[in-house]
């Protein structure tokens, strides 16, 4: 990898090495180190030189921008240069200079090397903030647009913390989650682009870098300060690891952080019942890889304990998301909402729903799955959809975990139409009759009645589940339609709404 001649100097420490670099902390080019050999200098490559060698015709040859490291005092010549500068006064041998530097660039190469790996093999971002840790020799924390902590990487065994260093393991709902609660943020802190750092509040300091994709503000990068001060080498690695890992956070199937903040926005817009502006709702979708007309369903994720910490939803819901490519998650009133993506799936519907089973059950939370939709405009509405699926179906099943909203369509049709009409009033004539009948009587024709709508008037099958015999239910047929006058068996109509209102009593 091509490193920052900040970093070099500082490690290169152990000479005392003099300094004068002309560029900023992030700016990386240098690709090898290479003896001085007389010709003229390239941008690209650290030039080790004896200063004897540095005749003013050699100097010459020096081109604006070059990197060198001396041994020995460079001449007041090449001082006048716009160069950068090393230069080690004392006590070193160019063949060991230049050995040890070589084995520098080799220990960042393979650096280098190991965080490719890991973006290409799609690990956790939390393995990034490892591979660093003993180059950067800091705390390092990383936290998504959401506030909410992606990783943190403190070595104590590495490195000596300060005995007033307390992790930053906030949240304010509970703090053994260790959740990372953005206390110490400023709204203004959010925009910058390079480096900077926070105002003090402790005995420490922390450096921090935004991290953008598609110029939104995904992830903020952080160094605590332990040991000694900052240094433009932190400033230059706290640069090279944002973009490692702005580059893993664009593996979409990887999930470390929560969804974009401009499709995030828009899908609050449509669980709030408003429809955003076609065209960004696109855009946003694009990020994803994904289109408006995707065949989408919607699952609801809610908590038994209305208590629970936003942080432990969220922080469920991200790595759940992190295992399936076409999933991603909002946290919307208190729940979680789980978006499928059906044209993209990497896992089937059953798998899917398997998925989120096991990593949600230890949380204690019932699950609403809405129909399927073709436009990812319609998420409000099968949002509201999963919900009634999850609210009603704890209600009527409470021992089942899942609930499919095609499963309760009946009983949502029900429920709505309780909302605005006395159930009394929508229940035929003939079933109340039969209702006051069984009261008066004790008699159990209603429920004969139901068992047998439900066979489609199969009087074998029906006669099986009651335990009867088959006479015996004919002949209870015969009383139940001359109790409520209905023409059940020759007319279809009149069996759907006396299906709908035996469930309706029910």
């Amino acid at each position: 990898m091509e490193l920052n001649l900040h970093i070099i100097a500082e490690d290169l420490a152990a000479y005392r090495p003099k300094s004068r670099i002309e560029e900023d902390y992030d700016v990386r080019r240098l690709r090898f180190p290479a003896l001085f050999d007389g010709n003229k200098t390239k941008r690209s490559l650290l030039y080790i030189v004896e200063s004897s060698l540095l005749t003013p015709s050699n100097i010459e040859l020096i081109g604006e921008g070059s990197s060198l490291l001396i041994i020995g005092t460079p001449p007041t010549r090449l001082l006048k240069k716009p160069c950068n500068l090393i230069w080690i006064e004392k006590g070193a041998e160019l063949s060991r200079v230049f050995s040890e530097v070589v084995e520098l660039f080799s220990v960042y190469e393979i650096w280098g090397g190991r965080m490719l790996n890991a973006l290409i093999s799609k690990k956790q971002l939390k393995r990034l903030g490892e591979l660093a840790s003993p180059i950067v020799k800091r705390p390092l924390y990383l936290i998504d647009s959401h506030l909410q902590m992606v990783f943190s990487v403190v070595d104590e065994e590495l490195y000596k913390l300060p005995h007033d260093y307390l992790l930053q393991v906030i949240d304010n709902n509970n703090p053994a989650l260790g959740i990372f609660a953005l206390d110490r943020f400023y709204d203004d802190a959010l925009t910058h682009r390079k480096p900077f750092l926070l105002p003090r509040s402790r005995s420490y300091g922390t450096l921090v870098q935004n991290i953008f994709v598609d110029s939104h503000l995904v992830a903020t990068l952080s160094f605590d300060e332990v040991g000694e001060a900052f240094t433009k080498r932190d400033y230059a690695l706290l640069v090279i690891l944002a973009e490692f890992i702005a580059n893993g956070i664009t593996y979409h199937d990887e999930w470390n952080t929560s969804a974009p903040q401009l499709l995030d926005g828009q899908i609050q817009l449509l669980l709030d019942g408003q429809q955003p502006d076609r065209e960004e709702l696109a855009t946003a979708l694009k990020t994803m890889g994904w289109t408006v007309e995707d065949a989408y369903y919607c699952i609801v994720a809610a908590p038994l304990n209305p208590l629970y910490p936003s942080g432990l939803l969220a922080a469920a819901a991200r790595h759940t998301c992190a295992q399936a490519s076409h999933m991603i998650y909002a946290i919307y009133d208190h729940n979680i909402v789980f978006i499928v993506n059906a044209d993209h799936s990497t896992l089937s519907h059953d798998d899917t729903i398997s998925l989120l089973a096991t990593e949600l059950e230890r949380l204690l939370l019932y699950l609403g799955e809405s129909n399927i939709f073709n436009f990812f405009q319609m998420l409000g509405a099968h949002y509201r959809l999963a919900v009634a699926a999850q609210a009603l179906g704890s209600q009527i099943d409470p021992d089942k975990m899942i609930y499919h909203f095609q499963d309760y369509f009946m009983a949502y049709l029900i429920s709505r139409a309780k909302e605005s009409m006395p159930l009394e009033a929508m229940i035929p004539r003939g079933l109340i009759q039969l209702k006051r009948y069984d009261e008066k009587y004790g008699t159990d024709f209603v429920h004969v009645f139901r068992v047998f709508l439900k066979h489609d008037m199969r009087i074998a099958s029906a006669a099986r589940e009651l335990y009867l015999h088959r006479n015996t239910l004919s002949h209870k047929i015969a009383q139940i339609k001359f109790i409520t006058r209905l023409d059940f068996e020759n007319n279809p109509d009149v069996r759907l709404s006396v299906s709908v209102a035996l469930s309706m009593m029910e």
